[in-house]
């Protein structure tokens, strides 16, 4: 069993290969990666401006530092712009367009703003992923068309974002990146890895379900870092091979089994109580007396009922948009699992 919290360092020349094989992994297209390039690198611009902290940019502008300095008519930038305001605004509908000079009138209506579809017809987890694959989508296929590469695409949302800070829209355009950047966890990770080389994420060695898992529990349980480390242990337990330093996954489990999911529920149910007894240090998660379940059909209610109110996940309306979907998803079942089990069932100590 192995302790990710030592992580090993990746210098900048590999670091790019790492995004574009962990964004492959989580399943986007390559136009996709071509639009999550351009965001990833707008987001760590524009708060690096806004917090007046240039480290949040260094990690970004080592990367593209022999890309060479692209225009901001590399490609259109108002067309770009007008996705990450649409896609903001599903969050904050009071957010206001770009007023620079030349802009055509109604440009920025929101009548036709292809996100809003998304408001109504999701909640919650699902919402934020549709939302956000769809921006990176479309922007992806904008850049396309200019003929835009990936490292280009980094280069151009760092000089886009540059050059919009520095008019008179500025906060408006501030604004509109920080509230697209509203996103789900396995999307949030790839982004993750430009300002931060040392996540988790570069270890290309890891189980995608892992990142994910990991990337989920330290953003949900960030107020309890005890009971976040056990539970990465207890995940450690179920699906990894008991040896000193080993990364391997046990051999019955794999994304690619239907019965994945199910599985998981019952290795949960049935490792968790003797894990407790021998690992009870878990943070101001505290065991109660109650009863514990004998039946599906009385667990899956008040799973489905956790994890509505506590994290805003429904079961998907739709099949997963890729394989990033679907590991934040089985990671967010694992968690409020666990942590059900722990609060109702007579765990002996």
């Amino acid at each position: 069993m192995f302790n990710i919290f030592k992580k090993k360092n990746k210098s900048n020349n590999d670091l790019l290969d790492i995004w574009l094989n962990f964004a492959r992994e989580n399943g986007f297209s390559e136009g996709q990666i071509i639009g999550l390039a351009y965001f990833n690198s707008a987001i760590p611009t524009v708060l690096a401006n806004v917090n007046q902290d240039q480290t949040i940019v260094a990690p970004l502008q080592k990367v593209i530092s022999e890309i060479g300095i692209a225009s901001s008519e590399g490609a259109n930038v108002l067309y770009l712009f007008k996705e990450l305001f649409y896609a903001a605004s599903t969050n904050d509908n009071e957010l206001n367009p770009l007023t620079l000079d030349g802009i055509p009138d109604g440009f920025f209506s929101q009548d036709d703003n292809p996100y809003f579809k998304y408001s109504h017809s999701e909640f919650g987890f699902f919402k934020k992923s549709k939302v956000s694959v769809m921006l990176i989508q479309r922007m992806g296929k904008i850049l396309e068309d200019y003929k835009i590469s990936v490292p280009e695409a980094f280069q151009l949302g760092h000089s886009h974002m540059n050059f919009l800070l520095n008019t008179t829209s500025r906060l408006n355009a501030a604004n509109a990146v920080i509230m697209s950047n509203i996103l789900p966890h396995y999307l949030a990770g790839i982004i993750e890895m430009i300002p931060n080389p040392n996540s988790l994420n570069s270890q290309t060695d890891l189980w995608i379900f892992s990142k994910i898992f990991h990337q989920t529990i330290s953003n949900e349980l960030s107020n309890d870092a005890l009971f976040c480390e056990w539970l990465w242990y207890f995940h450690n337990a179920i699906f990894y091979e008991n040896k000193p330093g080993s990364n391997k996954v046990k051999s019955e489990w794999s994304l690619d089994d239907p019965k994945f999911e199910i599985n998981m529920l019952e290795a949960i149910m049935h490792v968790l109580p003797p894990f407790y007894r021998g690992n009870n240090k878990i943070g101001s998660k505290q065991i109660n007396p109650g009863k514990s379940f004998s039946k599906w059909e009385e667990f899956f209610p008040i799973l489905n009922e956790h994890l509505k109110t506590n994290y805003g996940v429904q079961s998907p309306a739709d099949t997963f948009v890729n394989k990033g979907e679907t590991c934040n998803y089985l990671a967010y079942k694992f968690i409020a699992s666990s942590q059900i089990i722990l609060a109702n069932s007579k765990v002996e100590k």
